[in-house]
């Protein structure tokens, strides 16, 4: 059975009750969940389930249901028991405003240098978030050009749009006004100038590749 995301709907949730659908050694699924699974470079939800600790929450191996892998506290729940869950909203919240901050640095990106960049994944922390762009000119991308596209981005204070593109819900753009959209499920914020301000650094990170990260300025 395939697991209800609520952070689809709400991304704001912090509490929600579910019920147990399985359980295992050190693992839970429910059959809703609030938590966001690890994928697109952002990390798993961690918090807490009926009073126990969730480390870590992955996808299953086919891509149907959330895993939330657990640090049972006492005796682990039952199929069909109904839990309370609370998202570490302090780690969820700064990966909300990083993962949108990093879809900006890619706007800012392709501002500056043109269409035509080449995304090679990243990654999406609470401390910051990074890009890995397909690069063979050879001068760097300038952090500060990016910062100061980043800087106008924000101060725009545009809405993000979040939005399925098929009938089942389970995939999802991301879009600001006028730049095309982007391919993302993740979670995100509700505007660009809810990011807060923006730093932008880069180094190399191999042979046509270089590394942009984005982090909380000051």
């Amino acid at each position: 059975m395939r697991t209800h995301l609520l952070h689809r709907e709400d991304p704001y949730l912090r509490q929600f009750e579910a019920t147990v659908t399985a359980v295992g050694d050190q693992t839970l699924e429910l059959d809703t969940t609030a938590f966001y699974a690890r994928g697109g470079g952002q990390l798993g939800d961690q918090g807490r389930l009926g009073g126990h600790r969730v480390l870590d929450t992955v996808k299953s191996e086919d891509g149907l249901r959330v895993v939330h892998r657990m640090e049972w506290d006492g005796a682990p729940p039952a199929p069909g028991d109904r839990l309370t869950g609370e998202v570490d909203w302090e780690r969820r919240y700064p990966m909300m405003r990083l993962h949108s901050a990093q879809h900006l640095l890619w706007i800012a990106l392709t501002d500056t240098y043109g269409p035509g960049q080449q995304d090679r994944g990243g990654e999406i922390s609470p401390q910051k978030a990074r890009l890995d762009v397909a690069w063979e000119a050879p001068e760097r991308p300038d952090p500060a050009a990016l910062t100061a596209r980043l800087e106008a981005l924000v101060a725009a204070d545009l809405p993000i749009e979040r939005y399925a593109t098929d009938t089942e819900g389970e995939r999802w753009e991301w879009a600001i006004a006028e730049h095309p959209p982007i391919p993302c499920g993740g979670t995100h914020v509700r505007s660009t100038g809810e990011t807060g301000p923006l730093a932008v650094s880069v180094k190399g990170k191999g042979r046509g590749t270089v590394r942009l990260t984005v982090s909380p300025a000051g």
